[in-house]
């Protein structure tokens, strides 16, 4: 499912931003999505570090906001200890790739725990449960 997001972001989102900004929630005032430089599925093992794996890393120019992102197509809910693993990984991505500019984003088909929300809400971390998402 990562791969559809991706196919999504790479030739549709930017095309239909309106659209897709509506299907997501806790997004910053300013966000767009762009023609991304490059998108892909995300890994390093860093020096004497454990191996960073993130779904989707979405590198934008200039000003615009690079997406680092997770997606979880499954029934079960999106946990506080999922993202809490998550912002620490998308956080070693930023810096991996010295990003200054970057949108964290979870997508998840099962939806979030209420607790989860919250505390993506207080990182500024963006969510979605929308499977419109996953429609190619």
């Amino acid at each position: 499912s990562e791969y559809v997001i991706i196919n999504c972001l790479r030739h549709r989102a930017f095309k239909q931003n309106d659209f897709y900004v509506a299907l997501i929630n806790n997004l910053p005032d300013d966000f767009q999505f762009v023609d991304y430089e490059s998108i892909w599925s995300y890994s390093a093992s860093p020096v004497h570090k454990k191996d960073i794996q993130v779904d989707i890393f979405a590198k934008a120019g200039g000003d615009d906001y690079s997406l680092i992102g997770e997606v979880k197509n499954r029934k079960a809910k999106f946990s506080v200890k999922e993202a809490k693993i998550f912002l620490a990984k998308a956080l070693k991505v930023q810096q991996l790739e010295n990003v200054s500019k970057a949108l964290f984003f979870v997508f998840s088909a099962g939806g979030f725990f209420q607790n989860t929300i919250q505390f993506l809400k207080e990182n500024k971390i963006a969510w979605s449960d929308d499977k419109t998402f996953l429609e190619v």
